[in-house]
């Protein structure tokens, strides 16, 4: 990397692990939020689900304005947007600024990170410094996840909950200072043409991953879910009506139109509903009776793991192999180390689960990584925010569908745990069932990652050689 490479990259890595202050802390943040703003457990519930409406509701405008105004103006504006909406919550007294703050700070985190990584993708095209970029970008993702979550715990046990979203405004104040020291302005502004086929597909996007959620929290058939569908599918009527009325949609679908890609986008879908450590968490929660701050530092060897496996795993096996044949062994790879949760017992030392979460975090990390950079080196010039708006759209469904999927297979896990006397643990006979379970249906999965990331690139190649 030269050194301007070099600052890029680490003012793209700043910039982006800011952005993920706030998912890494929120839950630690709710418990204490509800007791200060006297706030029901469904509030807190809407809550935890803000940002993650925000989120999606923005991700292809995020795509579609990165790649017509350029990445660095919409980063410095989405930045005003976090520290705004960082500060509201922080000053909240009820539930209308928290619910405005957490929208606000939210939309703007996931434009920062679909538009950098576009970003990255214009910027290393190709070559070893393209492997460099994105293997460091990849690590960005479990070093936050690795400090954040137990700082955040030790602060609010120590200090009122409202230091921790005033700590995200400051931190959020460095990120335009960053932009507009370490990246430089080298895009041509064009017309952004019309907005709306992007922000309702967004919102589309959105209503299915809550119908999604709301089913499995509320019941498939219950009327909170039935709304939300309705709703859902009224804007997807709507979208596919502009989309053909509109000369010139701004919502893009042409990248779908490339099969290697949707190939690939699938792959990210199927490795991110696998690479999960939510079910490590109850375990560690429930069947060895650790406190939820206790759990995030038993974890912090996956954390850790999972850094080695992006950054030093990723590269030195996409250096040495091409990204291809490294995607392949390594998702391969996660599938063998969910092995390990099958061998889980009720008697089982704790030292077992530690040692299994950071296994297959080493591998899923550096399964996820290496997906990214092949769904981006798919981009056409002009398209990288677009394609990684479908990436950023790709990776929420696979967080949903780890929820929904593999928590309806491993449900008797969550539904032990809630049905016992309260003060006693759940029955560890069943909690031991459900690792097991996530282990054989992870290792299915990844199985079926592994065939359709080595089939996309193998039709990638055969394209791109005609």
């Amino acid at each position: 990397m030269t050194r301007a490479e070099r600052r890029l990259t680490a003012a793209v890595c700043i910039i982006v692990g800011t952005s993920l202050i706030i998912g890494a802390s929120l839950t630690f943040l709710i418990t204490p939020m509800l007791d200060d703003l006297g706030l029901t457990s469904d509030e807190g519930a809407t809550a935890l689900a803000l940002p993650s409406i925000g989120s999606l509701a923005v991700v292809f405008l995020a795509g579609r304005l990165g790649d017509r105004i350029g990445h660095r103006r919409v980063i410095l504006g989405a930045s005003i947007f976090f520290i705004a909406g960082s500060a509201l919550i922080a000053a909240a007294q009820g539930m209308p600024l928290v619910t405005l703050g957490l929208l606000l700070a939210g939309a703007a985190a996931t434009a920062i990170q679909i538009v950098s990584l576009g970003l990255l993708q214009s910027s290393f095209p190709s070559g070893s410094s393209r492997v460099s970029a994105f293997t460091t970008f990849g690590m960005v993702f479990p070093a936050v996840y690795l400090l954040v979550p137990v700082l955040t715990g030790w602060a609010v046990g120590v200090a009122s909950w409202r230091w921790v979203p005033l700590a995200w405004a400051i931190l959020g104040l460095f990120m335009p200072i960053v932009v507009l020291r370490l990246i430089k302005e080298h895009e041509t502004r064009q017309p952004t043409g019309e907005l709306w086929t992007p922000i309702l597909g967004g919102l589309v996007l959105a209503g299915f991953v809550q119908a999604l959620n709301s089913g499995n929290d509320n019941g498939w058939l219950s009327p909170r879910t039935l709304a939300i569908v309705a709703v859902t599918i009224a804007m997807a009527t709507l979208t596919a009506l502009l989309l053909r009325r509109v000369k010139a949609p701004s919502l893009s679908l042409a990248p779908l139109r490339e099969r290697a890609l949707v190939l690939l986008l699938a792959c990210v879908v199927l490795i991110v509903t696998v690479n999960t450590l939510i079910y490590a968490t109850l375990a560690l929660e429930y069947l060895y009776g650790e406190s939820v701050l206790a759990a995030a530092i038993y974890l912090v060897p996956a954390q850790v793991a999972a850094i080695i496996g992006a950054k030093m795993l990723a590269a030195a096996l996409m250096r040495r192999w091409g990204t291809a044949r490294a995607g392949t062994v390594v998702i391969l790879g996660l599938a063998i180390t969910l092995f390990t949760l099958v061998l889980m017992r009720p008697d089982s030392p704790i030292g077992q689960l530690v040692a299994s979460a950071a296994l297959f975090s080493l591998f899923g990390f550096a399964s996820i990584t290496i997906a990214n950079a092949a769904v981006m080196a798919e981009a056409r010039p002009g398209e990288a925010g677009a394609v990684s708006a479908y990436r950023g759209a790709a990776s929420a469904v696979g967080s949903a569908l780890s929820i929904v999927f593999l928590g309806g297979i491993i449900g008797l896990v969550v539904r032990t745990a809630y049905l016992e006397p309260a003060g006693q643990l759940p029955d560890p006979q069943s909690l031991a069932e459900g690792l097991q379970t996530h282990g054989v249906v992870g290792i299915i999965v990844a199985l079926v990652a592994a065939a359709l990331f080595a089939g996309a690139m193998r039709l990638s190649a055969s394209t791109k050689t005609r």
